[in-house]
């Protein structure tokens, strides 16, 4: 494919979505633009250059894949690298977009954060005229344009888990992360459940689970917590989080003094945070820190023995365990198993092999609208009816009526 063959490909993608495209070569220089008469930020002095470095952009540098990039000021870029013959040729930028419309309060923030009020007209016509393309359609448009331009095809739910290792190269994105964060933009009720189910994994100390949640709400849906400042509002985001994870870490079992003493110490840290990405980087902190801190208190009730079985046991929750398998885990004769965990835990292995599946039933109950039949089946009990009363036996009612009255509370 030739360079104006290129060009044609951009200004289809533009008409095509109704989106600025810009081809850049390795040395940064705009080769070409397809604009559809698209505003240009205010905010960026009408130089692009100025973009290119708030998006933390490096001309030079190839991605194998489509990369997604948020502005300072709450756009989306998609930035498909181009090869010919494995050599790299340069870079299609397409962008801005946002996910939702930006409230009028969040508009005015950004203006009062950037010290920008002799634009302020401007800059809320620009905002006005940014096209919204949700997450997952953005990720299909990266997926199409990279295909275009590379003949080589990166799913969508790839391009997420790419874009996530980029940004945090020490985890992995779980796949089911999108799903979640799908499900947190339809409504306010699920925003609630995804802040039980965050607070449930503090209070248990599941660090491993914590990958599998996005840690802040998009900026773009965020209730506005100040409407002087965007990035205020951000913090003020992040103080309530600490609060309530500080509270969830107590109720999980941590020392009331350590969880206070943690809380005051991220709030001095949030206060002195002067970048976004500061403050994002602080509440992944300040999530870990509680749940690594839980986990430690809780495994200190137990011998390290008895602890890999609990461990073993959750993790393996969803398959046919036994007793025998656990022994072996712990490289332990059945019988000895029997006795050593009964004494630490208190009940027995069968009792809190049930305990824990019933456990994990609550939350399907409560966090899905999973039938019930088929937690059953997930969860391998023989039938319903004996889950059903098992589950009566362990929690007080019936697994209907525990799901009616949690999502009863969960719409007050």
């Amino acid at each position: 494919m030739n360079t104006e063959e290129h060009f044609k490909l951009c200004d289809l993608i533009a008409a095509t979505f109704d989106l600025h495209v810009f081809y850049i070569d390795p040395s940064g220089k705009i080769t070409y633009e397809s604009s559809n008469n698209k505003l240009l930020n205010p905010l960026y002095d009408n130089q692009k250059d100025s973009l290119f470095a708030r998006l933390n952009f490096y001309a030079g540098k190839p991605y194998d894949f489509p990369l997604l990039q948020k502005s300072a000021f709450s756009e989306k870029f998609l930035l498909i690298s181009v090869f010919s013959k494995q050599v790299f040729e340069g870079t299609v930028l397409i962008g801005p977009s946002v996910s939702y419309p930006l409230s009028a309060d969040r508009v005015n923030g950004i203006i009062n954060d950037s010290l920008a009020f002799f634009y302020r007209d401007k800059i809320i016509q620009y905002y006005n005229s940014i096209p919204v393309v949700p997450l997952e359609k953005l990720l299909n448009i990266g997926t199409l344009v990279f295909q275009l331009f590379n003949q080589i095809y990166v799913a969508p739910e790839t391009v997420w888990s790419r874009n996530g290792e980029l940004r945090e190269s020490h985890e992995k994105i779980e796949k089911n992360e999108l799903a979640v964060s799908r499900n947190l933009q339809e409504s306010i009720y699920h925003e609630r459940l995804f802040e039980k189910k965050m607070l449930e994994v503090i209070r248990e100390g599941r660090v491993e689970e914590l990958p599998q949640l996005p840690h802040l709400k998009e900026e773009e849906i965020a209730s506005v917590l100040s409407k002087t400042s965007y990035f205020r509002s951000n913090k003020n985001h992040i103080i309530t989080l600490i609060t309530l994870v500080s509270r969830a870490a107590i109720e999980g079992g941590l020392h009331e003094e350590v969880a206070f003493s943690l809380h005051d110490r991220f709030i001095q840290q949030l206060e002195e945070a002067n970048t976004l990405e500061g403050i994002r980087e602080l509440a992944k902190e300040v999530l870990y820190t509680y749940a690594e801190q839980v986990r430690q208190v809780k495994n200190e009730r137990f011998s390290k023995t008895v602890t890999t079985c609990k461990d073993y046991i959750y993790k393996h929750i969803y398959e046919n365990i036994s007793h025998d398998d656990i022994a072996r885990k712990a490289d332990l004769s059945p019988k000895y198993l029997s006795v050593l965990f009964k004494r630490e835990v208190g009940i027995t292995v069968s009792e809190y092999i049930q305990n824990t599946r019933i456990n994990e039933a609550k939350k399907l109950l409560a966090h899905s609208q999973t039938p019930i039949s088929e937690i059953c089946t997930l969860l391998n009990f023989n039938d319903q009816s004996y889950f059903t009363k098992v589950f009566k036996k362990v929690a007080g009612v019936t697994p209907m009526v525990y799901r009616e009255r949690h999502h009863l509370l969960e719409r007050k």
